[in-house]
């Protein structure tokens, strides 16, 4: 159980006003074998009124409650962000269960998305899985993270993350047969949180895949709620397409066929880059009857510079009040070279 300075304080306050309580009692009652003995069933029956609220408060609080944070401003990135891991699903062979963190944020600071955006550094997680088990990798020891549509914020710098709380996670698959010994596995996670300032934290938590939560748990129910926001694969319905592909650069084409205004937000695609800023909005409302959900992004394109890796154009779009987000990925065609 996790350790919750409120429920400690609001402990300690009942037992002084239950013993309080029972000193009065005692005081005024007259001094027989029978009244001295209600005394003691009184004065139990108190404290156990007073000590159970508080500590169901504390078992609440551990199960998903965010915590209580200083009124004051933090010093360093731990007192900024709580960081918190569990597993849920079922632990049978060969079951998929998820690694969950979740991160409470201190009032007024935000932590990055997989991509800042102008400034800041994405939230990041790494673990090395134990044998017979499997999750969707980036790199060695780097998994894929389902990460929640984030937030834009856009004071003085455009830049992406969340405020307050979320939750990141992975799908990880259990081997076949599940040793007794369990399947632990160390959780490290780094992130970056700011405020007018910034703290850069890391934190190491290890987690058994083999003894997780049940989805209809507070943990596992948080997690729904964060998967439920992560974006999905466009509909096939839309055109996203890239036009005027050039050595150096292109123009993305997006047409959702709706009237609701469309943000374009670009994962980190290495070598391809918005030509201005470092998102693209659709103009709000209808001009000329048209409709708003279409979007032209001028590229510039540095084929040298992708890092080794295939180019492509990657992102999320979001739909209208951003209850809505959907992704994609479309590799960049190569183009055939001038004689000169």
């Amino acid at each position: 159980m996790e350790y919750h300075p409120r429920s400690e304080v609001a402990i300690g306050v009942s037992l002084i006003l239950a013993s309080a309580l029972c000193r009065l009692t005692m005081h005024f009652l007259p001094s027989t074998v029978m009244t001295r003995f209600l005394e003691h069933i009184l004065c139990t029956v108190t404290l156990a009124v007073a000590i159970v609220p508080a500590f169901d408060h504390q078992l609440c609080a551990a199960a998903g409650d965010p915590p209580v944070f200083a009124r004051k401003e933090p010093e360093t990135a731990d007192e900024a962000v709580k960081v918190h891991a569990c597993v849920v699903g079922e632990a049978t062979a060969g079951a998929t269960v998820r690694v969950a963190v979740t991160f409470d944020i201190h009032p007024g600071w935000h932590i990055y998305w997989e991509n800042a955006g102008e400034s800041g550094a994405p939230t990041d997680m790494r673990f090395e899985l134990p044998a017979g088990c499997s999750a969707p990798m980036i790199s060695a020891g780097r998994p894929h993270i389902d990460f929640p549509t984030p937030q834009i914020f856009t004071h003085g710098e455009t830049t992406f993350g969340y405020e307050k709380r979320v939750t990141l996670s992975v799908p990880v698959t259990l081997p076949q047969v599940i040793p007794s010994a369990g399947l632990p596995v160390k959780v490290a996670s780094r992130w970056l949180v700011c405020k007018g300032r910034c703290l850069m934290g890391n934190n190491e938590i290890e987690v058994d895949l083999s003894k997780p939560v049940s989805a209809e748990s507070a943990s596992g129910k948080e997690l729904t709620a964060s998967l439920a926001r992560v974006p999905k694969s466009a509909p096939t319905t839309w055109s996203i397409a890239l036009e005027e592909v050039g050595a150096d650069s292109a123009v993305l084409t997006i047409d959702t066929h709706t009237a609701h205004a469309i943000k374009f937000v670009p994962y980190d695609t290495p070598g391809v880059l918005l030509e201005t800023g470092f998102m693209a909005e659709s103009n709000k409302g209808e001009v000329q009857g048209e409709l708003q959900g279409k979007l032209r992004v001028k590229l510039n394109i540095s084929r040298d510079n992708s890092l080794e890796s295939a180019l492509k154009v990657a992102g999320i779009v979001i739909v209208g009040n951003e209850s809505s987000a959907y992704s994609f990925r479309l590799p960049v065609p190569a183009v055939a070279k001038t004689a000169g």
